[in-house]
């Protein structure tokens, strides 16, 4: 990997106010790093806009001279603009100098390009006589000429920001003070500017000033330089009419400083290691004052720093460097890939954060290099081109493009260029420089020049014209009605009227600097692959081509508009799906064949044009006058049939009893693996077409039922299987009832007793009958499956249940391990006990989970704990031995008698049965008589 970095051989020591400088001299470092093996991470690719990527203009340089560093457009004159490009390790014709550096001129033709060196300076390293004494004045070896280029109008600056200027005689010492030189009305005049330069050694510390190492000229040309080493590495920005260092310059004179030049002085101490001056704004109305700081400072933040009008506010932009930006990978680690910011200037020194643009290239250092381009598409918004010089495959380099808009710039870019180099023992480093905004070829667009030092090598990549088309599709009407042959096809010898409908397409071209014609190819498709039904027959044919695609070549003039008409018809015998709708698309792009324009360059279609255009036509259906059918299938199975010999019928019946009919109506009937389709049951009714399809591990049969199957039908008919495969492969459901009867039991019973030689039943007790049901509701059977019956006979030694007989129904084997009525008694009902399954793998007792229908199958199982029936039993209170005597009875009864009497004489005696008056005294019956009077 390759970066340039300022290195700082100095060491600082602090006494009072005093600094020195350590006697190793600062210099420009752009040594190779070893970062080890790269993780490359592929931008996606976007298709390709409009710099010419296929035909670029390639420039080449003298092997290992790093010609590419640094590249700069040129205007010749008002009509011509060439290149010029930095090789700063070139060699030269000087005397005694070893890679001092070059600049080349590169005019630009359609054919072959050119290269040759300008002699800016053709001497060697200069001597000073002092004292009667000469000594070497200068250092040009290895002094980076061509590291920087600048150019405005006729005038072309470049600089030597490692030159060295010798500053005593007595005892040599050399400072790295940089110097630069100006080319003048198109060569015919250089002067040397080198503003660092002292004559003696400079105890302020601008003798290590690099001059040159950043440099630009203002709008109204002014030359600025940028001096990051000056004042112990704070750093310092130089400035001067380019007309007075022309009128200053005299041949052989050691120019310092001229009329009305202006620099930064040194500031405080703790601005020292600043590097003031290593970036500065250019070609703008902005004055950076106050550094812009993040918290990331190893990010090389402030590498890079460019400005334009982004959003054409009539404000200036800034957009910032940040070329080893690390964020977080997928594994949580570090990564450096780089980052761009962007400030949109909102008033005057009034910056909003806008965006932030981070590489995807690990290692790539996206933000190396920031070029305006100017209006690349001519959309009225200034766009951007940023370098990430060392990523894509095998490290060959990218140049991103981004437009600009209303609301700043976009966050994807609109092309990527990949550099054609692989990296060889030095990276190639594609977009390590990078210069836009002028127009090469004055085709009325700007083009883009990109260095790749690396493999000494410039290229030009030239705008083409863009071409905004729009088009439309338009089908008319949009309903087929099969029952309408308006057209007509020819079969061979015969006319066949087909259902048709109308078809047209139009196209429309407008731009900027565009040819007078445009070719077009044109492509139309019916029932294309996305959307071609099943079977890939085409429902839509083109009535004058019977074929299923037109391709056409149009030609459109620049702000016309062009339209075709033709007609396609519906092939109404030759499919099914009659409900999906019939899709008409239109694709159309620029013809690769067509023409150049006068400028050796074809148009491209604007990124943004949609080339794909859909439009679909419907099949008018027997559904009323919304075309909207809404059918309603029933299906009911009558019968299957299963015989001895393996047949088995499926008889079924179809209905619609919906309002329309059902299009494409199939049965579905999937096969199990035991059994295979072996024909159709006929039936007069219907004739019934089915065909027997397999997919994957799946086998099914596929029945048409009608297209459409109308409102009203019902089919009757039978499939034919045989089941040649049967076997016990699934699972069943089994249910298992347990019951007593009675559910209670009282004991002894009414008027038992206990006999020693029972005869019957009932000699032994009441009768228990428990009642098992075992209940396999299929689909398979049991086999190997053991039903254990468990009776407590006996408790404490002494009996309880006596096993009496035990009665089946269905295909059981029953056997016992203790005598059933071992004592032979006359039988009238049965006794059962506890009925468990149980499994001879488990040692338990189980309940079936899956079971089969034939006999010769394994059962399998599952161990659970044991089934159960409970019948409780309630003694009965037995008579007591001994009864109560009737002479007690009597003489109880006789007492209470005599009680009852004498507690009636008492209450005689008490007045209780005295009967009271009913009216009161005779006052009161005297009072109660009416009175003669009112008798009368």
């Amino acid at each position: 990997m390759q970066f340039r970095e300022i290195e700082q051989p100095l060491h600082k020591n602090r006494m009072g106010s005093k600094r020195y400088h350590s006697k190793t001299p600062g210099k420009l470092n752009y040594s190779l790093f070893c970062i080890g093996v790269c993780l490359i991470i592929l931008l996606p690719l976007c298709d390709t806009f409009n710099l010419d990527v296929e035909n670029p203009s390639v420039y080449s340089g003298p092997n290992g001279s790093y010609f590419g560093y640094s590249v700069e457009f040129y205007l010749t004159n008002s009509s011509s603009v060439s290149v010029v490009i930095g090789a700063p390790k070139a060699n030269t014709s000087q005397f005694n100098i070893t890679e001092g550096g070059s600049v080349y001129f590169c005019p630009w033709s359609l054919g072959q390009s050119e290269c040759h060196s300008i002699e800016f300076d053709n001497q060697g390293d200069r001597i000073v006589t002092v004292s009667g004494t000469d000594y070497q004045a200068e250092v040009k070896s290895h002094q980076w000429f061509g590291a920087t280029i600048r150019s405005h109008g006729d005038t072309i600056l470049a600089c030597a920001p490692l030159y060295s200027w010798r500053t005593k005689a007595e005892k040599p010492q050399s400072d790295t003070t940089g110097t630069c030189y100006l080319s003048v009305k198109n060569f015919t005049k250089f002067v040397e500017y080198a503003p660092c330069r002292t004559e003696f050694i400079n105890q302020g510390g601008q003798g290590y000033c690099q001059g040159g190492f950043s440099a630009d000229f203002t709008k109204d040309g002014k030359v600025v330089l940028g001096g990051p080493g000056s004042f112990f590495w704070q750093g310092q920005v130089i400035s001067a009419a380019k007309e007075e260092i022309i009128k200053a310059y005299y041949p052989g004179y050691f120019m310092q400083s001229v009329e009305g030049q202006t620099q930064t002085r040194q500031a405080q101490i703790k601005y020292d290691d600043s590097y003031h001056g290593k970036t500065f704004l250019s070609r703008n109305s902005i004055t950076l004052v106050i550094p812009l700081l993040v918290s990331c400072m190893g990010s090389y933040f402030g590498y890079t720093v460019s400005t334009a009008d982004i959003n054409n506010d009539g404000m200036s932009d800034l957009l910032v460097g940040a070329p080893m930006y690390m964020t977080r990978g997928s594994d949580g680690r570090l990564e450096e890939v780089g980052r761009v910011y962007l400030y949109l200037q909102r008033g005057p020194l009034d910056l909003e954060p806008t965006l932030n643009l981070t590489g995807t290239q690990v290692f790539g250092r996206f933000g190396s290099t920031i070029a305006p381009l100017g209006d690349l598409n001519l959309d009225g918004y200034n766009d951007l081109a940023i370098s990430c010089p060392f990523g894509g495959e095998d490290q060959q380099g990218l140049v991103l493009i981004y437009n600009g808009f209303a609301g700043g710039l976009r966050n994807t870019p609109s092309q990527v260029i990949a550099g054609q180099w692989a990296s060889g023992t030095v990276p190639a480093s594609f977009g390590f420089s990078l210069r836009g905004a002028k127009d090469q070829d004055m085709n009325g667009y700007p083009d883009l020049i990109v260095g790749a030092f690396g493999v000494d090598k410039a290229i030009l990549y030239r705008s083409r014209p863009i071409v905004n088309t729009s088009a439309s599709l338009t089908v008319y009407p949009t309903m087929i009605n099969p029952e309408e042959k308006s057209c007509s096809v020819n079969n061979g010898n015969t006319t066949i009227p087909v259902s048709c409908v109308n078809l047209s397409f139009c196209l429309s071209a407008n731009g900027k600097y565009l040819p007078d014609n445009l070719g077009f190819l044109v492509e139309v498709q019916l029932d294309h692959l996305k959307h071609m039904q099943k079977g890939g027959v085409k429902r839509a044919l083109f009535v004058d081509s019977q074929q299923p695609m037109l391709q056409r070549s149009v030609r459109v003039r620049s702000g016309e508009r062009v339209c075709h008409e033709t007609k396609i018809y519906l092939r109404v015998s030759e499919f099914r799906d009659k409900l999906s709708s019939i899709y008409i698309s239109l694709n159309f792009s620029l013809d690769p064949q067509a023409a150049f324009d006068s400028h050796g360059l074809r148009p491209i279609l604007n990124y943004k044009t949609t080339e794909l255009i859909e439009q679909k036509a419907q099949i008018l259906l027997d559904c009323g006058e919304d075309n909207i059918c809404v059918p309603d299938l029933k299906l009911a199975v009558k019968e299957v049939y299963l015989g001895d010999d393996n047949l088995l019928t499926l008889t079924f019946n179809a209905r619609n009893e919906g309002e329309g009919g059902a299009y494409e109506a199939e049965l579905y009937v999937v096969l199990p693996p035991e059994a295979d389709y072996s024909g159709i049951a006929r039936n007069n009714e219907v004739r019934l077409t089915c065909s027997y399809e397999a997919e994957n591990q799946t086998r099914y049969l596929s029945c048409d039922l009608g297209n459409p199957m109308k409102s009203g039908t019902s089919l009757w008919a039978g499939l034919r299987f045989t089941v040649p495969r049967l076997k016990d492969t699934h699972k069943t459901s089994l249910t298992l009832s347990l019951v007593s009867r009675p559910d209670k039991v009282f004991f002894p019973p009414l008027n038992w007793k206990v006999s020693k030689t029972p005869q019957e039943e009932q000699d032994i007790g009441p009768v228990i009958q428990h009642v098992y049901e075992l209940v396999n509701k299929g689909p398979s059977g049991i086999s190997h499956t053991v039903l254990q019956l468990s009776c407590p006979l006996s408790v404490q030694g002494q009996g309880l249940l006596y096993p009496l007989e035990m009665s089946t129904e269905g295909p059981l084997n029953c056997t016992t391990n203790h005598s059933i009525n071992y004592l032979q008694l006359k039988v009238s009902s049965q006794l059962l006990a506890c009925l468990w399954m149980y499994d001879k793998e488990c040692n338990t007792f189980v309940k079936v989970e899956q079971v089969s229908n034939t006999s010769s199958l394994t059962v399998m199982t599952k161990c659970v704990p044991p089934l159960q029936v409970v019948t409780p039993l309630v003694w009965n209170k037995q008579d007591s031995q001994y009864s109560v005597p009737l002479w007690i009875i009597i003489l109880a009864i006789l007492a209470g008698l005599l009680l009852l009497a004498l507690l009636i004489y008492v209450l005689y005696k008490l007045g209780f049965f005295k009967r009271s008056l009913p009216y009161g005294t005779a006052m009161e019956k005297a009072q109660l008589k009416p009175q003669a009077a009112s008798e009368a």
